[in-house]
């Protein structure tokens, strides 16, 4: 009974509930598929080669941006208030069982909306995670090939909302996209719900430097109050500069500091498009680098180390579910990231975004005291605050099965006891 009235409740917030795009977050995760879990029996691992018969299965939402779509949602559902719009996927669901499933799971189970939601005529895919005693293996099927006139139908949409409500509050281009997108999509959908105020967070490398061209255009003006960051880890930053890092190795500031360089001479306009770099390092502490406006050659890059976060004493069973994880800082920084951008001031009781207030009070009083105790300026402060709420929720992500599903509770903990930030 309890669920149908959560049904209800949800449905009714649908029909009354109405946010402009203004004041919404655009997800852009067009590589949408159908997650299942293949959970072996206890104590086993998976062995190539050999039969096994699960102990369990489950079926659930997989897809980069729809990871940050559902860790949204525990987010919000911290607190009872209207969902309908705060965060707009814009993907491309596939006709058929499978897309049914997801889209069901997103609009009933997560209370998000479908506004800039395309379903496309090629099968949705479908990726399986077997779960064993000490690690889970994934296995993702190819996408189907979305036509350009969907293409189009999704261009459509997002200028409707752009023409009625301006544009997005906050945007975030999660992964890879699907056959019959170009690599200049991203920016091309970017270009139209991207304004001077908007502040956007990039986890992808897929058209990264048309990606990188619009925004420079979208951002050039003098009273702009939005930004940019591209959120990837170590080895990937590595990588793009053409340099080789091993992930179970930690990054050092020299690693860091060469890669960095390396990247901002390969993206000519990363200087101009972006704010910072929010560089995750699996098990290590993670770091924002501050992107400099002139050449790495005469001004020192600027970097907040932020402390590791142990989470090996939580761990159930001895299970740690680190998929998903990623996507899910993306969405706690981004979500932090907008409630500092527009922080009430003292008796404003409302919110219009993504995090609920007794979490938005935390990250005022966290970042109120990383400022006090650093010598950093407050943009940079409230950036490092929101990586690190990201880098929180996350981890508490790692604690849970289900891709992208964290305890609010585990993650603000984890947040709360965080040292001050180390500036480099």
């Amino acid at each position: 009974m309890n669920y149908l009235w959560h049904l209800l409740l949800l449905s009714t917030m649908s029909a009354t509930t109405t946010h402009a795009l203004s004041t919404s977050i655009v997800v852009v995760g067009l590589n949408a598929a159908l997650q299942k879990r293949f959970i072996l029996p206890p104590n086993t691992n998976l062995e190539p080669g050999n039969v096994h018969r699960a102990h369990n299965s489950e079926t659930g939402v997989g897809g980069k941006g729809q990871d940050v779509g559902v860790a949204m949602s525990c987010l919000m559902s911290k607190e009872k208030q209207p969902r309908d719009d705060k965060v707009l996927l814009a993907q491309f669901l596939g006709m058929g069982p499978e897309g049914d499933a997801v889209s069901g799971a997103l609009r009933l189970r997560r209370g998000l909306s479908d506004k800039l939601t395309i379903r496309n005529a090629a099968p949705l895919r479908t990726c399986t995670t077997i779960v064993g005693k000490d690690c889970a293996t994934e296995l993702v099927e190819t996408s189907g090939e979305v036509t350009e006139e969907e293409l189009e139908q999704l261009g459509q949409k997002v200028e409707s909302l752009v023409n009625d409500g301006g544009k997005a509050s906050g945007v975030c281009i999660m992964g890879s996209m699907p056959p019959g997108c170009g690599d200049n999509t991203y920016a091309q959908l970017s270009e139209k719900m991207v304004g001077k105020d908007t502040l956007v967070l990039i986890d992808s490398v897929i058209g990264l430097d048309a990606l990188l061209k619009t925004l420079k255009t979208c951002f050039d003006s003098d009273d702009r109050e939005g930004g940019a960051v591209l959120k990837l880890n170590a080895a990937e930053l590595c990588k793009l500069a053409v340099a080789d890092k091993s992930e179970a190795e930690k990054v050092t500031i020299e690693e860091l500091t060469a890669a960095t360089s390396g990247f901002l001479t390969k993206y000519e306009c990363a200087s101009s498009a972006l704010d910072y770099l929010c560089v995750t390092d699996g098990k290590f502490p993670g770091y924002l680098v501050e992107v400099p406006k002139e050449s790495t050659t005469e001004n020192k890059i600027n970097f907040i180390q932020l402390p590791a976060i142990d989470i090996s004493k939580q761990v159930k069973g001895g299970m740690l579910y680190p998929i998903g994880a990623g996507d899910t800082v993306a969405a706690g920084t981004l979500a932090a990231w907008q409630y500092l951008h527009h922080e009430p001031k003292a008796g404003e009781d409302n919110f219009f975004g993504v995090v609920p207030k007794q979490v938005g009070n935390i990250l005022s009083s966290v970042k109120s005291k990383w400022l006090s105790d650093a010598s950093s300026d407050e943009k940079s402060i409230k950036m490092a605050t929101s990586f690190a709420f990201g880098l929180s929720c996350g981890s508490a992500s790692c604690l849970q099965q289900e891709n992208s599903v964290f305890d609010v509770d585990d993650a603000v903990r984890y947040f709360s006891e965080m040292d001050s930030p180390v500036i480099q």
